[in-house]
């Protein structure tokens, strides 16, 4: 076999190896495009309006809102983030469940919107809850450009979940975090609960643009007293000088 024979065999032995390889890795990028698309989006933005939105037929968007904050939570994969924008003012009566989601929930800038918390019983207890977010495994809350407006609770006896927040069971997160930015808390009466509740080791609290009301000293964490220098309490991260 003369010399260029050989070098055309190894030629045609080469072309078909790239052609392989190139085939290959086609294959392999159409796989590895198609599992991209296939995965979930784990940031959403949605838009809530009580009065005229729609869990069932709603799509989530401006023009097509969803009726309530847990649905735009449930349409957000576990372990994503919810961004929710309140298009009117909302009034809490029931715990709204992260289940590992981390929520924005959020109001147009000047728009004064108001998430409205008020008073319920919760099925099969006889002490009144209220307006809440319960916190899972690694959920977390940010409120950003609302009026927070607390109840004016009743006489007697309160849950210990009648608070903003709380985590319970097994899936409490180990690190329970929440931060206003650019709100306004108002009490509509003498509020006598908590901002978080129980069953968390650690906690997290900023507020940034936003004032915390003299009615709410004292309340932020179960068993610390009103004017508690906040360095003086190992499980809390917070901006706040003192509770």
């Amino acid at each position: 076999m003369s010399l260029e024979t050989e070098i055309a065999a190894l030629t045609a032995v080469n072309n078909k190896l790239v052609d392989t390889v190139n085939g290959k890795m086609a294959a392999i990028n159409a796989a590895v495009a198609a599992a991209i698309s296939a995965a979930p989006e784990m940031y959403r933005t949605f838009f809530v309006d009580p009065v005229v939105g729609s869990d069932t037929e709603g799509q989530g968007s401006a023009a097509s809102p969803f009726k309530t904050i847990q649905k735009a939570i449930n349409a957000t994969p576990l372990g994503g983030r919810c961004d929710a924008t309140l298009l009117k003012d909302f009034s809490l009566s029931t715990h709204i469940s992260l289940n590992g989601r981390k929520l924005a929930l959020r109001g147009e800038l000047n728009a004064g919107r108001k998430l409205i918390l008020n008073e319920f019983m919760f099925e099969g207890e006889t002490l009144p809850r209220m307006g809440s977010f319960w916190h899972s495994d690694g959920s977390t809350l940010d409120i950003s450009n609302l009026t927070v407006s607390f109840p004016a609770s009743s006489p007697g006896d309160l849950s210990a979940y009648y608070c903003l927040s709380f985590g319970s069971g097994t899936s409490a997160p180990i690190f329970h975090q929440l931060r206003f930015y650019n709100c306004t808390l108002e009490l509509r009466g003498t509020f006598r609960g908590r901002i978080f509740g129980p069953n968390t080791g650690l906690y997290g609290l900023q507020m940034s643009s936003t004032v915390l009301p003299s009615g709410l000293a004292g309340l932020i964490l179960p068993g610390v007293v009103a004017g508690t220098k906040s360095e003086t309490i190992p499980h809390l991260i917070t901006n706040l000088s003192s509770l």
